[in-house]
């Protein structure tokens, strides 16, 4: 798949556009009488879930986030709950970037490093290496993007990221001349912690509303959560799987034309 930097920026820029979903149980229904609680829990989960609503309409993702926490102990396996919680999780991962991105640029990446490019092989390797060091020193908390075309080097990157506990994921980008591109995406700090959260509850909600074909395989029948599972992956460099979420999600509501454009020019 090829995903030349301005392909990136055209994308992002949708993504923007596109935003995250909340609050689906608006349009879903809040699911106040679920089987097995009382009608005082399910006062309870009404209220915790407009006070999630309010929290997060005023950037209090922390509070946002215990709010949807106490809804889930209610009903854990509502998946518009876990949906709503993911986004929550989602943005304070992008609050906590250090340095931050620009509040216009929702889309920004941080720290980029291209190590395409050099006389020899090694010089490559060092300029690499030093420039991902200062790269992450100077980031607390948030995202750097390498590219580089040698494997061992990418390898050799991931090892050193890993043994430190960021989260590191490689995609290779082929060229129409054969080149590969491996583009290293990796993430520290608690913008790692929070997307790896936010990650873990749209994938809850997906299961929760996953549907089997004849085979037995599942499927994505939330459409919400598919597309902000896509949108996150994006921004882990995990842009195959990305695109996969938007695809389902866009079979899902063929009407939606925002994520149709977005998907159409990754596509490209």
């Amino acid at each position: 798949m090829k995903t030349p930097i301005v392909t990136v920026f055209i994308v992002a820029v949708l993504i923007i556009g596109l935003g995250l979903a909340f609050y689906d149980y608006k349009t879903r229904g809040f699911h106040e009488n679920p089987i097995g609680i009382s009608k005082t829990q399910a006062e309870a989960l009404r209220k915790s879930r407009l006070v999630g609503e309010e929290k997060a309409n005023q950037k209090d993702y922390v509070g946002a986030i215990e709010e949807y926490k106490k809804s889930i102990q209610i009903s854990p396996r509502d998946p518009y709950i876990r949906n709503d919680l993911g986004a929550a999780y989602y943005y304070l991962g992008l609050k906590a970037m250090n340095p931050p991105i620009p509040e216009e640029e929702e889309m920004g990446y941080g720290a980029e490093v291209d190590a395409r490019y050099g006389d020899t092989k090694e010089q490559i390797r060092e300029q690499a290496l030093m420039k991902l060091k200062e790269a992450l020193d100077k980031t607390e908390s948030g995202i750097i993007t390498v590219v580089v075309r040698d494997s061992a080097l990418s390898k050799e990157i991931e090892t050193s990221n890993h043994s430190i506990v960021n989260y590191v994921h490689i995609e290779e980008d082929i060229k129409d001349d054969g080149v590969k591109d491996y583009w290293i995406t990796i993430i520290k700090g608690k913008t790692k912690d929070y997307f790896i959260s936010a990650e873990k509850e749209y994938l809850q909600a997906v299961d929760f509303l996953a549907v089997r074909d004849s085979s037995g395989h599942k499927y994505s029948a939330y459409s919400v959560a598919s597309r902000n599972l896509g949108t996150l992956y994006f921004r882990m460099g995990r842009k195959k799987d990305a695109l996969a979420n938007w695809q389902r999600a866009l079979q899902l509501e063929p009407a939606d034309q925002d994520l149709r454009k977005l998907v159409d020019s990754y596509r490209k």
